[in-house]
């Protein structure tokens, strides 16, 4: 959770590290929840789910080995709708965000693009912790 809050605040800065060509606005977030459930069943669970009033953010973590493929990202996306189906009007913005540990294969990156979906591996994530005087992230295997 700390992790998260210390990334949104350089977001605004370091749009490079997160494979988005320009800054990027953060709103003040009032609610940040992990492991939030959308209903019951497969595909239904937000790793870490933020609220700024009608500013929604949807995150998901893959620690492994290989790179995440298309199907990671269409279920991203499929979180998105069924966020805006539950927020209805009270919903004005989601941006959806994939940290990838190994990164994303060639198919996962264009729908990644295509979707205007921000992601990073965990080079760049460690890029950024490094650059502002934090310690990176855990070997994990």
């Amino acid at each position: 959770m700390q992790l998260f809050r210390f990334i949104i605040n350089f977001l605004k800065r370091y749009g490079h590290y997160f494979n988005y060509p320009e800054s990027i606005t953060i709103p003040g977030f009032i609610y940040i929840d992990q492991r939030y459930r959308l209903g019951s069943g497969k595909g239904k669970e937000i790793d870490i789910f933020a609220s700024a009033g009608r500013d929604f953010w949807i995150a998901e973590s893959k620690w492994q080995k290989d790179p995440v493929d298309e199907k990671v990202v269409l279920n991203l996306i499929s979180q998105k709708a069924l966020v805006k189906e539950k927020m209805g009007k009270n919903l004005r913005n989601i941006t959806l965000w994939l940290f990838a540990s190994s990164g994303v294969t060639e198919n996962a990156k264009k729908l990644l693009e295509d979707h205007t979906i921000l992601w990073s591996t965990k080079a760049e994530l460690n890029a950024l912790l490094d650059e502002s005087g934090l310690r990176k992230l855990p070997e994990i295997d």
